[in-house]
């Protein structure tokens, strides 16, 4: 996010030019033109939601790496000849720690971390109210039992419900996520893992170049876990990072991902010693990640911060255009938090249930599709997973907060015409909702 006061400024700025033009030439910000549900044409020429293309550099090397047979990690004879182990070692130092481990997904890394965390069937284990099933299925594969903390309107994780939750289960893991990239009071939050002496799991699917205080999510807990599938910071399909400080905890993640045969040698910074003695007492899944990924994202590092540039200056556009309709309330991070951007959320107010599915399916119609967390089927609900029983009817606070919450993907191809294009539009969906 912009500094306060140079978001002030632009603000301003923006807000001022929209209403001069009605964001797109216009002379209201009412609805001036037939929508396509009306039978007029659509307005957008863009894919908001189309994912970022791979860098040339990183299809060469995934080709290199194809043409020569290698896509096993261990095939390369040496580390330095491993595409995964580059990769892992740049990410160690892009991220400013010790260790990263490449995986087949990011729920593979959060499932290698509980089981580190030596977790066993039916043990408590802290999460999210609000987050994507993924993260609650990984404590199901493990055996465990999610126990779901309550969010607040921002969508970060409430501190204060956390620290009733871990007093009351005796749950000695916390696996957070930082759901769509929002952060909740960091500070609060590691007063409440130091209280109650938590091993604290990251869950940074959404939180690429994301800091509190200056400092990357992923390194406050002792295992920060990423996501390189399609719609995140750093896209390769599927495939997944874990990182650590601990020399015990990354030893013990090489061999859950699958290392076997004194393979280990094939990573950067390993303890030797501990290796050995670990060797033959960790099982291994077979999480892998393969060298074509590592080679698609290999360039992708260096561009993370670009990424973020591009996803601040269009968020804070969107922000400024669309922040005083009467139905739009976006709440904005707390000032310790410097944010990707790469979507916007959110809420809808004013409306019916009716007529707030209604806003999404017209706005999809218009070439914009986003969707309501607290819609039906929606992966994100927490109600949806009926795998879980536990206290669903007590999380009061995370139902009214994804209720009326939509979900606006900005990838970074979009331009500064295009998210004026969608403010317009959306705009113009409200005020036929509203029947203006």
């Amino acid at each position: 996010m912009l500094e306060s006061h140079e978001f002030s400024i632009q603000y301003i700025e923006n807000r001022q030019r929209f209403h001069s033009t009605g964001g797109n030439g216009m002379e209201s910000t009412k609805q001036q033109r037939k929508l396509v549900v009306e039978g007029g044409d659509s307005i957008v020429d863009f894919d908001n939601k189309a994912f970022k293309p791979i860098p040339q550099a990183g299809i060469d090397l995934a080709v290199e790496a194809m043409q020569a047979g290698v896509m096993y990690r261990y095939q390369p004879k040496s580390k330095e000849a491993s595409i995964t182990a580059n990769l892992e070692h740049a990410f160690s130092d892009y991220m400013g720690v010790k260790h990263t481990i490449g995986t087949n997904s990011c729920g593979s890394a959060m499932f290698i971390a509980l089981n580190i965390a030596g977790v066993q069937p039916g043990d408590k284990i802290l999460t999210n109210a609000f987050t994507f099933h993924a993260v609650p299925s990984v404590i199901q594969h493990a055996r465990a039992v999610p126990v779901l903390v309550e969010s607040n309107r921002e969508w970060g994780m409430d501190a204060e419900d956390l620290d009733r939750k871990a007093a009351a289960s005796g749950a000695k893991v916390l696996l957070m996520s930082y759901m769509r990239g929002h952060v909740p009071d960091m500070d609060a939050v590691m007063d409440v893992v130091r209280k109650h002496n938590l091993i604290f799991i990251e869950d940074c699917a959404h939180a690429y170049e994301t800091r509190w205080n200056g400092q990357f999510l992923g390194t406050f807990g002792e295992i920060g876990c990423f996501s390189t599938q399609s719609s995140k910071g750093m896209s390769a399909g599927e495939g997944g990072l874990f990182i650590t400080n601990n020399d015990e905890y990354a030893a013990k993640a090489v061999l859950y991902a699958g290392s076997y045969e004194r393979l280990w040698l094939k990573h950067f910074d390993l303890d030797h010693e501990m290796m050995d003695a670990l060797q033959n007492q960790i099982p291994g899944y077979s999480m892998r990640m393969q060298e074509v990924t590592a080679a698609m994202l290999t360039p992708q590092i260096a561009r993370l911060p670009v990424i973020k540039d591009i996803h601040v200056r269009n968020w804070n556009l969107l922000h400024s255009l669309i922040n005083d309709h009467a139905n739009i309330e976006i709440p904005l991070p707390l000032p310790q938090v410097d944010s990707f951007c790469d979507t916007m959320q959110f809420h809808l107010v004013g409306l019916s249930r009716d007529d707030a599915d209604r806003f999404i399916e017209v706005m999809k119609q218009e070439g914009v599709p986003m969707q309501i967390f607290g819609a039906k089927r929606n992966a994100r609900d927490f109600r949806q997973w009926e795998y879980i029983e536990a206290h669903k009817d007590e999380l009061k606070g995370t139902i009214a907060n994804i209720e009326f919450a939509c979900d606006l993907s900005l990838q970074p191809h979009l331009t500064e015409d295009n998210i004026r294009v969608i403010a317009q539009v959306m705009h113009e969906v409200l005020a036929y909702i509203n029947g203006e």
